[in-house]
């Protein structure tokens, strides 16, 4: 098997598993189809902006592969990371239930593969299914339930306890957990991940080295590998 092929079957078998997004979680097999007959999937390379504060709203989308920054500059002219997107995760999909234009910047931080579900042809099904709509809303709902909860439960922490979470999503997300060492490799830059858990390099750089020095991580370039797993679950609690 080539290596489009093993990629096309990956991206089929990640759609199967949009039936666990919040959104879509409610609908009906024949509903979930309706959804992806509309869906399409496209390809973006590293650092490409896919849309732009301000541009007029043309649908949603949710990643497959790759990593997106969702990002505001400041009245200052300082970039504001506002969430780091990884696969199976949607986004931009807000201003379709609330209408404007698409309300921030999004990027690619590695090469990545979206589905983009339109805002016509999203609308279309809903004015045919209205059913729809309202098993729609009961699963955005719970999405914000579950936003609400993060937003409130990271902002009361300290940037190591942060950067402890972040760590150890990274490494669930690799897949490397159940290791006798999990590691991770960081895609994204230093300073947008200073940026998305509110602070600037060098306090991220200072708390990076004090999980070093406490022998609980070993950095090596861009990979970090946890020495001491249970400590760095303590901290992030």
């Amino acid at each position: 098997m080539n290596s489009s092929n093993k990629e096309s079957l990956e991206i089929e078998a990640k759609k199967e598993t949009l039936r666990k997004f919040p959104l879509f979680s409610e609908l009906s097999i024949e509903q979930f189809r309706k959804i992806t007959s509309i869906a399409k999937v496209v390809k973006f390379k590293k650092n490409h902006f896919i849309f732009f504060d301000g541009d007029l709203y043309k649908g949603f989308y949710i990643l497959l592969k790759g990593t997106v920054k969702i990002s505001k500059i400041t009245n200052d002219g300082k970039e504001s990371v506002l969430h780091i997107i990884k696969p199976l995760n949607a986004f931009a999909d807000v201003p379709l239930f609330e209408g404007g234009n698409y309300p921030a910047n999004s990027q690619t931080l590695e090469e990545s593969i979206v589905i983009f579900i339109s805002k016509e042809g999203f609308l279309s099904l809903i004015k045919e299914d209205p059913e729809m709509s309202l098993r729609m809303i009961c699963g955005f709902a719970k999405r914000l339930r579950e936003l609400t909860y993060k937003i409130e439960k990271f902002s009361s922490k300290e940037v190591i306890n942060r950067l402890a979470e972040y760590l150890l999503k990274e490494i669930k997300t690799n897949n490397t957990d159940k290791l006798d060492e999990p590691f991770l490799r960081l895609s994204v830059p230093k300073n947008t991940i200073a940026a998305y858990l509110g602070t600037v390099s060098e306090t991220l750089s200072r708390n990076f080295n004090k999980l070093q020095k406490d022998e609980i991580i070993k950095v090596k370039g861009k990979t970090i590998i946890i020495l001491d797993y249970p400590r760095l679950k303590k901290l992030a609690v």
